[in-house]
């Protein structure tokens, strides 16, 4: 069962997905979302990088789809998906396998510079294929740098997707980890 604040967290996280903001996640918002990570990485449309980017996306679609659809409808409305999730949250294994898939996926799409780590821009970059502003990620990821050295890690993003997806703690920073949620804003 989830807590009041991992419902919270998770229907903020919804609403990042649901980029033409209809209340349902479907395949146009995946597309959306790809298109918007091709423009950052300056790719052309028909380039290999594109057809990686826009195939990944639609391949996490495509599982969410399979996963979380209950109605066979073609979308993820806002329940489907807190089921979806509670069943994510509720075994260890379809969790480690949905927190390391995000994880490297959020590595390899931002970290630019392939540093291996995700400095303040990259991390900004992020937020801004969602259609966040600029200033708000900013100050979203000066949150997240707890330890302030202008970079996230791969295991300091576990811990942040950690906290995210299974913590309680309203004051955890990674409860920020896509952006400021409701009453923890």
């Amino acid at each position: 069962m989830l807590t009041p604040l991992q419902q919270e967290k998770l229907i903020h996280y919804f609403r990042l997905y649901d980029v033409d903001d209809d209340g349902r996640i479907a395949r146009g918002d995946f597309e959306r979302v790809a298109e918007n990570v091709r423009a950052l990485h300056l790719a052309e449309e028909r380039s290999p990088e594109y057809r990686a980017i826009h195939d990944g996306f639609l391949r996490r679609w495509e599982a969410l789809r399979a996963s979380a659809d209950a109605d066979d409808n073609g979308s993820v409305d806002v329940r489907e998906w807190l089921r979806y999730w509670e069943g994510v949250l509720a075994d260890d294994a379809r969790y480690q396998e949905e927190v390391a898939g995000v994880t490297e996926h959020l590595l390899a799409l931002f970290d630019t510079d392939e540093d291996g780590v995700l400095g303040a821009d990259e991390f900004c970059n992020f937020f801004a294929i969602y259609g966040m502003k600029a200033a708000m990620a900013r100050r979203v990821f000066l949150d997240l740098d707890v330890d302030g050295d202008g970079a996230a890690t791969r295991q300091e993003l576990m811990d942040m997707v950690h906290e995210f997806y299974r913590g309680d703690d309203p004051s955890a920073p990674g409860n920020r980890l896509f952006g400021p949620v409701g009453t923890l804003g």
